[in-house]
């Protein structure tokens, strides 16, 4: 077994005893904690869990997303930049694309894209002033292969702006709320998402979990 972010070998297993019981792996490399693949849901059960979901478009779930927001909208003013000038592609939407539609309000000509409600992978073949992914990053099965297909979507300059968690260690991993949802399979900390950084030639503009800006360099 390899590590599914930085590819290293023979991350560290460890068990979750508590509810619910699974089994992880922690790559002692780029810190990445991930569950083991053989316990990850199947498509269905994966997208019945999504189905569930209910906040998006709730004044609290626009509130949770508006310092991601923010920080954008306020990186390109203060960069000289007019919002419809600009394009932006929110990678994994959700059923509603409801980030996309706080965006396309500011003015930014949006796309978006989900690989169970909106699959039509045209959107994937432009390139983007800003890519959002949020509370996304979590359900990769293949973190490198994804991330990677993510950023090629950047323009040089152009920001990644991520949504989700960072865990802390294996100490309070074992009682943490985030790791309870079925679907959340991979975990990133702050190393983690600063070994992306590194590898990827992207600058950190935020790092304050769960909220991650990057620059494509």
């Amino acid at each position: 077994m390899n590590c599914l972010l930085c590819q290293a070998s023979n991350p560290a297993p460890f068990k979750v005893d508590k509810n619910p019981q699974r089994s992880y792996f922690h790559c002692a490399v780029c810190d990445l904690i991930f569950m083991n693949p053989a316990e990850r849901l199947g498509p269905q059960d994966e997208k019945r869990r999504y189905d569930q979901h209910q906040n998006e478009g709730s004044s609290g779930y626009q509130a949770f997303l508006e310092p991601l927001v923010k920080y954008i909208d306020d990186h390109f003013k203060t960069s000289g930049h007019v919002a419809n000038s600009l394009t932006t592609l929110d990678f994994g939407c959700g059923p509603t694309a409801f980030l996309s539609q706080l965006l396309s309000y500011r003015g930014y000509r949006t796309s978006h894209y989900d690989l169970y409600y909106f699959p039509d992978q045209s959107a994937l073949r432009s390139t983007y002033n800003f890519v959002t992914s949020t509370e996304v990053w979590e359900h990769l099965f293949n973190p490198k292969q994804e991330i990677e297909k993510i950023l090629r979507l950047v323009k040089p300059g152009g920001l990644v702006g991520v949504m989700t968690s960072a865990h802390r260690g294996e100490a309070t991993f074992h009682d943490w709320h985030y790791r309870r949802d079925p679907s959340h399979v991979v975990f990133y900390s702050e190393k983690s998402m600063n070994w992306i950084a590194s590898t990827y030639k992207l600058k950190v503009l935020k790092a304050q979990s769960p909220y991650w800006v990057l620059q494509k360099i």
